[in-house]
């Protein structure tokens, strides 16, 4: 793999305050959720993961507000979690900051919600979180639910298989046992499962110490994260403290900026981000804010004949290629998309609306794009060249590599390139989309265009505005360089 190792932070909720217990009972109050996640985004954490405890004990999900908040001050990926039953519960919490959303009671109860959101929003987006107990009988593991107060009738091997079946784009286990102790992590239970999941698995419950996330990501190369509470929360350990570590064992880890200023947008524009239903919208209006820039959600192309103007517009995505088409479809966007980048318009298409400024994406079903950019969008191969199978998705912090063919001047002010990836489609590097591919990436031993280019059409397949003040800083100079290009054309 090529994906940095992750060090997530876990934050239980309980209205907007942040709650700890020890083995899921005997909660403490610890102080503002939000606080708390600012705190340690700027300490360098990779992900904040929020679940909300009472949710499902309630049958609803108070976490909105609390990522509204939130994602105003804090550019990581956030993973949402709590009584997630409905794809319109999903939505909200997508279009109030989440990236990717956390599923486990509603789930065991209704498995095939899993289907159903990994087919609206895409694989990527749905993290199963299993939280497992030792069994009465000591000779296994149950699945629990209800903020681990109930277990269930279900085999935790048969049950991983099944959410994987499903289309379950991330597992996230916990021990139920070890949770809030900071004794160390569940390394039976670690390695019991480890062998049968297929895609990234982070893993958590009493890790307390450095050493405990030193051992299981040297020992478990296929581990993509750890989910850690108790250390963080009670300053048992520092983030930088354990990126220093973790460095020092030569793990690929997020490399850290020392640098905090903004690369603020001075020239006049306007910026539309385009709301055709598919993507976290309210992340990439806190990014715009942030460089001082107002901008709207739109779901028309008002200027795209007025070509004079320095209007900038965004079409970013989150989920299935075919869907993302439907999307555009049913707003007449698409012809619109077309013309406006045919003429030069400023267009940058982030992820999902990235992959559909290609000719042709194979998500799914062979699906016809916008063509703006020449290429195919098909699965990352599930082997590498030495035929080891890939974990799918790719999920996490990756570097983008620039070509040295390109006349964007960005390219060079961006000193750090680790960047925030979540998906499984890619437009492979090739002759035929070299001349429009400005980066590329790595992802088990396969090489993929990571930022392109036709014209003042640019696609990030990373989010930048989830990629720290490095990536809303790469985000603002592209802008930057789109309307300087347009001015000598």
């Amino acid at each position: 793999m090529n994906s940095c190792r992750r060090v997530i932070a876990r934050l239980d909720v309980k209205g907007k305050k942040l709650i700890k217990g020890k083995r899921f009972e005997g909660l403490r109050v610890l102080g503002e959720a939000c606080n708390f996640a600012k705190e340690y985004a700027e300490s360098g954490i990779d992900e904040i993961f929020y679940s909300d405890a009472v949710a499902s004990l309630y049958g609803r999900n108070s976490l909105a507000e609390v990522l509204r908040e939130t994602s105003k001050e804090v550019f990581v990926p956030i993973t949402a979690g709590g009584a997630i039953r409905t794809i319109d519960d999903a939505r909200k919490l997508l279009s109030a900051g989440a990236d990717k959303l956390a599923l486990n009671t509603s789930v065991v109860r209704d498995p095939s919600l899993i289907n159903k959101l990994s087919g609206k929003f895409g694989k990527q987006c749905v993290v199963v979180s299993i939280q497992a107990c030792k069994s009465f009988n000591n000779e296994g593991w149950d699945v629990m639910i209800e903020s681990g107060r109930e277990r269930t009738n279900k085999n935790l091997f048969d049950w991983i298989n099944e959410v994987q079946n499903r289309g379950a784009g991330e597992i996230l286990i916990t021990s139920v046992d070890k949770d809030g102790t900071g004794l160390g992590p569940d390394i039976e239970l670690l390695e019991k499962i480890i062998s049968i999941v297929e895609v990234p698995l982070v893993f958590g419950g009493g890790i307390g110490d450095i050493s405990h996330i030193k051992s299981i990501f040297q020992n478990h190369e296929n581990l993509s994260g750890v989910s850690i509470g108790f250390g963080l929360h009670y300053k048992k350990m520092q983030i930088s403290n354990i990126k220093e570590a973790l460095k020092n064992q030569n793990l690929p880890i997020r490399n850290l900026t020392s640098s905090t200023n903004i690369s603020v947008i001075s020239e006049n524009i306007k910026v539309g981000i385009i709301d055709y239903g598919m993507g976290n919208l309210q992340s990439l209006k806190n990014a715009f804010e942030l460089l001082e820039k107002q901008c709207e959600f739109v779901s028309d192309l008002e200027d795209s004949d007025n070509l004079n103007t320095s209007n900038i517009y965004i079409l970013p995505g989150v989920g299935a290629f075919p869907e993302g088409m439907r999307q555009l479809h049913k707003l007449n966007l698409i012809d619109k998309l077309i013309k406006f980048s045919n003429r030069g318009g400023n267009l940058i298409g982030i992820c999902l609306g990235m992959q559909l400024l290609f000719e042709i994406g194979k998500e799914f079903e062979e699906t016809k794009g916008l063509g703006i950019i020449p290429g195919i969008i098909d699965r990352i191969p599930e082997r590498s060249q030495e035929k080891e199978k890939i974990i799918l998705p790719h999920v996490g912090w990756n570097r983008i590599i620039p070509l040295k063919n390109n006349d964007f001047n960005w390219v060079e002010k961006i000193k750090i390139y680790n960047q925030y990836f979540v998906h499984s489609y890619a437009a492979k590097f090739s002759k035929e989309i070299e001349r429009n591919t400005i980066c590329v990436s790595k992802y088990g031993g396969h090489t993929f265009s990571s930022v392109v280019r036709n014209k003042n059409t640019v696609g990030l397949q990373f989010h930048p505005e989830r990629s720290g003040l490095d990536g809303i800083n790469l985000l603002s100079n592209i802008m930057k360089s789109l309307i300087k290009y347009k001015s000598v054309q």
